[in-house]
């Protein structure tokens, strides 16, 4: 386990959402949509995107929805790829 997934664990315990029922397609959806665009993109991150992207994508497996987990963890792997692509250039 990462620092990033402990973070988002206990920000999920804080929030009292470790035991949400519900998918958050909405985080997910918007990390997807931030790609297109490095502005977007940093704005998500600095905004704590990736943390709820992390709970949506845990409640997505928790819920059985493979489909948004997959986009989820997919969008991650891309935003995480572009922090350490950009990490020492700003």
């Amino acid at each position: 386990m990462t620092d990033a997934d402990v973070r988002a664990a206990l920000s999920a315990l804080a929030a009292d959402d470790a035991d949400a029922s519900t998918v958050d397609t909405d985080a997910i959806e918007e990390a997807v949509a931030v790609l297109d665009d490095v502005r977007d993109a940093a704005a998500f991150v600095a905004e704590g995107g990736p943390a709820r992207l992390r709970r949506a994508i845990e409640r997505a497996e928790r819920a059985g929805d493979a489909a948004a987990a997959r986009r989820g963890r997919d969008a991650l792997a891309a935003i995480e790829r572009c922090r350490r692509a950009a990490a020492g250039h700003f």
